[in-house]
């Protein structure tokens, strides 16, 4: 039983981890160019990995999971997937007006 538990536990570590792992902004950047009458303007806009918002959401969910879906692994893991998928939205929601600009 004692080798299960530390297995699960690597295991958690290592997706946590594996989320918290970002991409540099400048490698996932859009551009895009726009006419007017006599103005040239270039929109850059950068990809939000959102890493924060799921590792934040991952532990969250994981607590909430344990405690309301049952005391075992599965309600766990269930609440950690949720949390990691609402906490991504939420962040890439919360940083939208600060990835595009124009020059």
């Amino acid at each position: 039983m004692k080798t299960l538990k530390k297995f699960t536990t690597a295991a958690a570590l290592a997706a946590t981890a594996a989320t918290a792992i970002s991409v540099p902004a400048d490698a996932r950047t859009r551009h895009r160019h726009y006419y007017s009458s006599s103005r040239y303007h270039y929109k850059y806009c950068r990809h939000s990995s959102a890493a924060t918002g799921k590792v934040v959401g991952g532990v969250a969910g994981a607590l909430v999971g344990h405690s309301l879906l049952g005391h075992g692994l599965l309600g766990t893991a269930a609440g950690a997937v949720g949390g990691v998928v609402a906490g991504g939205a939420v962040d890439r929601s919360m940083s939208a007006p600060r990835r595009c600009y124009y020059r």
